[in-house]
């Protein structure tokens, strides 16, 4: 029995484009459950709002690896590294069109300058990432020597992957087996080859099919796609004729259709109002206060924003410009958050001492938290579906008390990998809805101190009515 390996490219899907950060979230979580080689991202678009994605992929997918596709660029391959190179097991998949047609349009380029590209771009790749995967697509509808010209000059330059796509769906099993046969003689018995079918016309199980007993090692699947191999149908394949094929697969075909079920009701079941369900979004902007200020231009760059700030206010905006700037320049939408999270606010009942979270896929997550009330330290501790929903419990077991939440919203405030966390959370108390915002480079810490900027207003109101 040859074991063959499955990968899924379900976020890659249009249907994902527009979802929620929680729904991207909780799909990757679900599909890292199914034991699959790889769990598929899209390359990044948004260098804040999808980095901010990725830092979260990093601690919800850990059986699979983490795999994100690359531009055509050496700065769109740095890029990537920087969205992967903290999960567990990150991967680079430098993705380009092999067919003439395609090349011109997409990349403007000619074959013979393409094939330097991408040596230069999987070097790249593998300079930074010791997994680097090379996806020819189109590659059914390329000229043949050509593709085969391509996975070589991947292969030299230190790809230890290649996928060949169907990207019209159009091809035949036997035309795709032809391919997968003759790029495994070009790849070399040590190269990993997958293929992509399309289901153009109905056929992309025969060609995946076709492309095992061809020497394929590994397909790629989706749970949404129409147009792309269902990863149902594979897992189906593998339970019903895989002893006859002589390939067998850790898919589990009742785990495998109740993910595919359960990604598909998490994205048509988009009218509730949960903590995630707000997109991810950010805020970009021209730097405002440089590295190292001192306090007149702090106070300056203050001003120059529209804030006229007391003495209590103006220390409480120092300290957390010196707590999260961490030294660094900060634009005028990171400013602004400092201004927003630490001043102008009524007095604090409550203020956070610390906390400590615990979550990955092997545990459930927990959160220890200890806030300061009247020169008391208070502690709780509590599980919860994720590490900012346990530590949001930790807090009302502190407090004893259970507010409504109307809202929560997680933002990128600016780019690269220091970027700061916005968070917005929204509590409603007696009929009223009290906001609150906190930052910091830790996303967990913006929630935390957004939740407790909002209680110590409830707090305040409470005592003055």
């Amino acid at each position: 029995m040859r074991s063959i390996a499955v990968s899924n490219q379900t976020l890659l899907s249009p249907m994902l484009k527009n979802a929620s950060f929680r729904q991207k979230l909780e799909a990757a979580r679900k599909l890292d459950h199914l034991g699959l080689e790889a769990v598929e991202t899209p390359e990044i678009a948004d260098p804040e709002g999808d980095m901010l994605l990725m830092r979260s992929l990093w601690m919800t997918v850990k059986r699979s690896a983490l795999c994100c596709r690359t531009g055509i660029t050496r700065e769109s391959v740095a890029q990537a590294w920087d969205a992967v190179r903290g999960a567990k097991k990150p991967r680079l998949a430098v993705a380009l069109p092999l067919s003439s047609a395609q090349l011109e349009y997409f990349c403007h380029l000619k074959p013979p300058k393409a094939l330097a590209l991408i040596g230069e771009l999987v070097s790249a790749a593998k300079a930074l990432c010791p997994d680097v995967e090379f996806v020819c697509e189109d590659a059914v509808r390329a000229e043949r020597n050509y593709v085969i010209d391509a996975v070589k000059a991947a292969v030299d330059a230190g790809a230890g992957r290649i996928t060949l796509c169907d990207s019209a769906g159009q091809s035949l099993p036997e035309e795709i087996a032809a391919l997968v046969r003759d790029a495994r003689a070009a790849a070399g018995e040590g190269t990993v080859l997958a293929v992509r079918p399309g289901n153009e016309l109905g056929l992309a199980i025969s060609c995946a099919v076709a492309a095992l007993q061809a020497g394929a090692d590994e397909v790629k699947t989706s749970c949404l796609d129409e147009n792309a191999l269902s990863a149902v149908q594979m897992a189906r394949l593998f339970r019903a004729r895989g002893a006859d094929l002589q390939l067998e697969s850790p898919l589990d075909i009742t785990r495998v259709e109740r993910t595919a079920a359960e990604i598909r009701e998490l994205l048509a079941d988009s009218g509730k109002n949960t903590p995630f369900d707000a997109p991810v979004f950010s805020r970009g902007g021209e730097e405002t206060l440089p590295a190292g200020a001192d306090d007149a231009a702090l106070q300056k760059a203050v001003l120059a924003l529209g804030y006229d700030l007391n003495e209590e206010d103006a220390q409480h905006v120092r300290d957390a410009v010196a707590r999260e700037g961490k030294g660094r320049a900060l634009t005028r939408a990171e400013l602004e958050a400092v201004i927003l999270s630490s001043a102008q606010q009524v007095p604090a009942t409550y203020r956070l001492r610390s906390y400590l979270i615990n979550s990955g896929t092997a545990i459930t997550a927990t959160a220890h938290v200890t806030l300061e009330k009247n020169g008391e330290l208070l502690s709780g501790l509590c599980a919860g579906d994720g590490p900012i929903d346990a530590a949001f419990l930790a807090i009302e077991q502190i407090i004893g008390c259970h507010y409504e939440m109307d809202d929560f919203q997680i933002a990128a405030v600016t780019q690269n990998r220091e970027a700061m966390g916005d968070a917005l959370v929204k509590l409603r108390c007696g009929g009223r809805v009290y906001a609150g915002k906190g930052i910091s480079t830790d996303i967990n810490g913006a929630a935390i101190r957004a939740y407790l900027n909002a209680l110590n207003k409830i707090a305040y109101e409470e005592k003055t009515v």
